[in-house]
C-alpha cells in the first residue's frame, strides 16, 4: 500500500474513533435511557422534568466568548482565555507582586472569562443532553450556535490553550495551576457527544471543533503549563488526567488515553494516596476536606471515563495498597457529617460533586455508594440529573443488592 494511502486510512480510522466516542455516558447505556424516556418509564419522569427545565433557562442565556470581556491593562491577544489566581491579593504597593493567602477567595479578580467558559460547558451539556434525550431540535440547534460562537467563529473563537489562566498580578501572566479552569470541557465534551447524534450539527462545524480540541489535547500534553500540572502531585495532576482522558476520547487519540490512563495508576493514585485512603497534599491544605473530597471528583472521573472505553481503573492499585475504594470509605464519615472532619476546614464544606460516589457504585457494584449520593445530593443541574439516570438505570437492571 502507497504511503499516501496509508496516510489515508489513519486519518479515515481516526475521524471513525472520534465520531463514535463517548466519554462519560456509553452507547450501551444512552440509548436505553432514551428509550426509557420515549416510554416515560416512571424513573425518568423527575430527572426529565428537571432536565427540560434547565434546558429552557439555557436556551435564553449566551453565547459566550473571551472576546466579549478583557482584562484592564493586561497586553494579550484579545482571543486568549485569560483568569486571575483565586487565591491571591494585593499589597499596599499597587505594583507589588501579589501574595497567597489559601483558601480566601479574592472577590475582585477578574472572572469574566471563567465566568463564560463555565456558563458555555454547561450549556453545551445541558442542551446537548436534552436535545438528544428528549428528542427535542430547539436544544440541539441552540448547543451548535454555542459552539460555534465559542470554538469556530473567527471573529470570536477562543485560542486553543489555557496559557494566561489563573495569573498572579505583578508576578506572571498565567501558571500550570490555570489548567484545572479547563476541567469544565469534560461536561462540554459529554454535550458534544450527545448533540452529534441528533443530526442537528453541521459536519464540517464538529470536524471544527473536534480539530480544536486536538489542538488544545497537544498544547495540554506538551506545553510547559500543562507538563506542569501534570506533574504538580495533588487535585490539579488528577484534573490533568480527567481532562487530558476526556479530550483523547473525544479526538480519538487512543495512544494519549492510554498515556493518560498509565498516569492515572502511577501517579495520581500511585504517589498520592496513602494506604488508608489520605491524601496528604490535600490535606495540608486550609480547605483540607474541600480538597480532598475534590480529588475524589477528579479520580471518580477518571476511573467512569476509563469504563466507557472499556478499561478498569476502579480496581488500581496505589503502591500502598489503597484503592479508590479505600479513599470513598476513609472520607465517608466526614461527607456524611463535614463537623466530624478533624484537619483543617476554614469555609463551610459544600460538596458539589457527589456524584464520584454514584460513579463510584456502579462502577464497583457497591450500591451503598449510590445510597450514599442520593442522601447527599440536592443539586437540580442537568449533570445530576444525568447521573441520576444513569444510576437508576443501573439499578432497574438489577444492582440493588451487592454482587
Amino acid at each position: 500500500m502507497k504511503f499516501a494511502s496509508l496516510i489515508a486510512l489513519a486519518a479515515s480510522g481516526c475521524a471513525w474513533a472520534a465520531a463514535n466516542s463517548w466519554t462519560v455516558v456509553s452507547e450501551a447505556e444512552a440509548e436505553p435511557i432514551h428509550s426509557a424516556i420515549v416510554r416515560k418509564e416512571a424513573w425518568t419522569v423527575e430527572p426529565v422534568r428537571r432536565l427540560r427545565q434547565e434546558a429552557e433557562r439555557r436556551l435564553r442565556e449566551g453565547p459566550w466568548s473571551v472576546t466579549f470581556d478583557r482584562p484592564a491593562g493586561v497586553q494579550l491577544d484579545g482571543h486568549d482565555y485569560y483568569s486571575q489566581a483565586p487565591y491571591w491579593w494585593p499589597q499596599a504597593d499597587p505594583k507589588a507582586p501579589y501574595v497567597r493567602r489559601d483558601g480566601q477567595v479574592n472577590p475582585d479578580r477578574f472572572m469574566a472569562n471563567k465566568n463564560a467558559i463555565n456558563a458555555m460547558s454547561a450549556a453545551v451539556f445541558t442542551l446537548g443532553t436534552a436535545g438528544y434525550l428528549l428528542d427535542e431540535p430547539r436544544y440541539a440547534k441552540r448547543a451548535a450556535h454555542i459552539l460555534h460562537v465559542w470554538f469556530i467563529d473567527p471573529k470570536t473563537r477562543m485560542n486553543a490553550s489555557l496559557e494566561y489562566a489563573q495569573a498572579v498580578r505583578n508576578f506572571n501572566d498565567g501558571r500550570g495551576s490555570g489548567v484545572l479552569d479547563g476541567r469544565v470541557f469534560i461536561r462540554a465534551i459529554q454535550g458534544m457527544e450527545f448533540l452529534a447524534e441528533t443530526g442537528e450539527w453541521d459536519e464540517k462545524e464538529e470536524a471544527a471543533v473536534r480539530k480544536w480540541f486536538r489542538e488544545y489535547l497537544h498544547w495540554l500534553s506538551a506545553s510547559d503549563h500543562g507538563l506542569e500540572e501534570k506533574n504538580s502531585g495533588n487535585n490539579h495532576a488528577t484534573w490533568w488526567t480527567a481532562q487530558a482522558m476526556a479530550v483523547a476520547t473525544f479526538v480519538g487519540d487512543q495512544g494519549a488515553l492510554q498515556t493518560a490512563e498509565n498516569w492515572y495508576r502511577e501517579q495520581n493514585l500511585g504517589r498520592q494516596i496513602l494506604a488508608g485512603g489520605a491524601a496528604p497534599r490535600e490535606e495540608a491544605r486550609t480547605k483540607s476536606l474541600s480538597y480532598s473530597a475534590f480529588n475524589l471528583e477528579a479520580m471518580a472521573t477518571v476511573c467512569r471515563i476509563a469504563q466507557v472505553n472499556g478499561v478498569d481503573l476502579w480496581t488500581a492499585r496505589a503502591r500502598s495498597g489503597a484503592t479508590i475504594s479505600t479513599v470513598i470509605d476513609y472520607l465517608t464519615p466526614f461527607l456524611s457529617n463535614p463537623k466530624k472532619w478533624p484537619k483543617e476546614q476554614i469555609a463551610e464544606y459544600t460538596n458539589e460533586g457527589p456524584y464520584s460516589l454514584a460513579f463510584a457504585g456502579m462502577g464497583l457494584k457497591k450500591p451503598e455508594y449510590i445510597a450514599l449520593y442520593r442522601k447527599l445530593s440536592g443539586s437540580e443541574n442537568a449533570w445530576l440529573v444525568l447521573v441520576d439516570l444513569l444510576a437508576s438505570r443501573w439499578e432497574a437492571a438489577g444492582h440493588q443488592t451487592r454482587h
